[in-house]
């Protein structure tokens, strides 16, 4: 498994093994370290097996629950322009076959942005995975 530092050969979804933080890596891009655990080394576990391949929906028994609801605050803390922004969930886009929940975003400036859930965390409570 790839730890921080390694160059990241293929876009991929990937898990810390330290505290399960879920991050994607585009190909070409350095693995970094664990945001939550910063300047320790990180070892990144991949979230899809090259060697599956699922189609159509997956059984209600394999199906991720939703990690935020409607009306939830959130923090965008994904790479990109609307990085450390504010705003509240307003849908859950359904997963489609890759499984990677999306989520409508209401920022605080009123402007609606899709996110994937990786890309957000909830705003104001501590998260009790990090060190």
């Amino acid at each position: 498994m790839p730890h921080n530092g390694q160059m990241n050969e293929k876009l991929g979804f990937y898990k810390s093994l330290c505290c399960g933080k879920e991050i994607v890596v585009p190909a070409g891009s350095q693995f970094p370290d664990c945001p939550n655990h910063r300047r320790l080394t990180t070892i990144w576990k991949p979230l899809v097996d090259d060697n599956i391949v699922r189609l159509g929906k997956a059984p209600t028994a394999h199906r991720r629950t939703a990690r935020f609801k409607n009306g939830d605050q959130v923090i965008c803390v994904g790479i990109g322009a609307h990085k450390g922004k504010r705003g509240e969930v307003t849908e859950l886009i359904e997963a489609g076959l890759d499984h990677v929940q999306r989520y409508q975003v209401q920022l605080t400036d009123g402007t609606t942005i899709r996110c994937f859930g990786f890309e957000l965390e909830l705003f104001g409570i501590e998260s009790s995975k990090t060190a």
